[in-house]
């Protein structure tokens, strides 16, 4: 009863997202979207306290289990930071509203163990960013999305005239084109030329939230039993150890701010590929976790990243541009959220890649190792970046460069998070679910 009372809080809180955010106006829409989202966030903290363990409780059309309630939480946090730390006019913008829409309809499909509604979601999802994409002249994005949106199209098409059984494995047409649109949505290069073009002219809160990994990771996850029985589950994971180091790489090589970020994020969404094609439910649980972490570090990184070209442009990575002085407190929040994405120790990022490489051993020596090095190449861009924005000489004084409180407010909000998941992950159901399927 109690669980049930949390889901009818949970979707009225959608609702409010989804319907009205929208038609509010003006800078009214953006305290709409933080009071929807952080209702939402109550709603299902609510869930996960009513559970026992994190064991799975079915309720109506709803599966609460470890990984809804450590992700869903994840996805309205870090939007929630999105729209706090967004200038006024966008954080105002329909765009920004819709795409906030987009979002409390994909969580939905994460709770629901329905793939007819995970269809329908992603397939709103990619028609909503492919016409952002196009609005914005992002041609490569725009085809990229407008070829997800009709795979998930003909997917459904498939199960309308073949329906399958609660939980069985999917045809293997289906199967294939749940994971081409997985990569699609993740940016998994070289599917990353559309979130890279996305990023290029600056991460601004709307290409944001088109390139992270909020959906992408389920339709994965689904597939995958379809893909392991068809045999080509690792031809696609010896292809990701070899695409995660190699994104990574061309991270350190880009001078611009917004494809340096975009190339750092096609290899972190590699690592929690990797982790969601695992065939042991350890290494699984671990992906999902890792997709958990990545949906906030990442989102903090990306809206620190946002705050500077907002206050300077995309800023040249080549040059220092010494902003430390003027603007210390975004400093130290593009430091630790960029650590926290690299899983620098403290952070929960840092408890999902233990989990991803204990699973990662039954790649041999060379999986490790390219997994390994993917971790330590993302580590090295990081502070490469915060060296090159922070640091340096700065002989004038910049105090238009001091964040303002809403801005600290949403950055202490990601981080906070980010650490805590860090210093103490017995409070996420997925640590503990994974911990259960390993045997500790």
């Amino acid at each position: 009863m109690i669980a049930l009372i949390w889901i009818l809080v949970w979707l009225a809180a959608l609702a409010t997202g989804a319907f009205f955010l929208p038609m509010a106006k003006g800078r009214e829409k953006r305290w709409a979207g933080v009071a929807s989202l952080m209702l939402a966030l109550v709603g299902i903290i609510g869930l996960g306290v009513t559970l026992n363990g994190g064991a799975p409780t079915i309720v109506g059309p709803f599966v609460m289990g470890a990984a809804p309630i450590t992700i869903a939480p994840a996805m309205m946090l870090g939007a929630i930071a999105l729209v706090l730390l967004a200038g006024r006019a966008e954080a105002s913008s329909n765009e920004t509203s819709w795409l906030l829409g987009m979002l409390c309809f994909e969580s939905v499909a994460l709770l629901a163990g329905d793939t007819v509604l995970l269809i329908v979601a992603e397939g709103l999802a990619t028609a909503v960013l492919a016409a952002h994409a196009r609005r914005r002249g992002q041609r490569a994005h725009f085809a990229y999305l407008g070829f997800a949106t009709l795979a998930l199209a003909l997917s459904l098409a498939v199960l309308a005239v073949s329906p399958i059984p609660a939980g069985a494995e999917l045809p293997p047409v289906v199967a294939g084109l749940f994971a081409l649109v997985a990569f699609v949505r993740l940016g998994i290069f070289p599917f990353s030329t559309g979130m890279l073009s996305s990023l290029d002219r600056g991460p601004t809160t709307a290409t944001l939230m088109a390139a992270l990994p909020y959906g992408g990771v389920l339709l994965l996850i689904r597939a995958n039993p379809s893909l392991q029985a068809l045999g080509i589950s690792e031809f696609v994971v010896d292809w990701l150890l070899v695409v995660a180091p190699l994104a990574a790489a061309l991270a350190i090589t880009q001078n611009q701010l917004g494809r340096s970020l975009g190339y750092t994020l096609a290899s972190t969404h590699a690592l929690i590929a990797l982790g969601a094609l695992d065939p042991t439910p350890a290494g699984q649980l671990g992906g999902e976790l890792l997709w958990a972490g990545a949906l906030l570090t990442s989102t903090g990184f990306g809206a620190a990243a946002n705050l500077v070209t907002l206050r300077i442009g995309s800023p040249d990575l080549a040059r220092h541009h010494g902003l430390h002085a003027s603007a210390p407190f975004l400093s130290l929040a593009f430091l630790v959220l960029g650590v926290g994405l690299a899983g620098a120790p403290g952070t929960v990022q840092f408890v999902a890649e233990d989990i991803l490489l204990n699973t990662a051993s039954t790649e041999g020596t060379l999986g490790m190792a390219l997994v390994v090095g993917t971790i330590a190449l993302i580590g090295f861009n990081v502070l490469r970046m915060q060296f090159r924005i922070f640091f340096g000489s700065s002989p004038i004084a910049r105090s238009y460069l001091q964040t303002k409180s809403r801005e600290r407010l949403g950055l202490i909000m990601v981080g906070g998070a980010v650490v805590l998941g860090g210093m103490a992950p017995s409070l996420l159901p997925l640590v503990s679910a994974a911990a259960q399927a390993s045997g500790h």
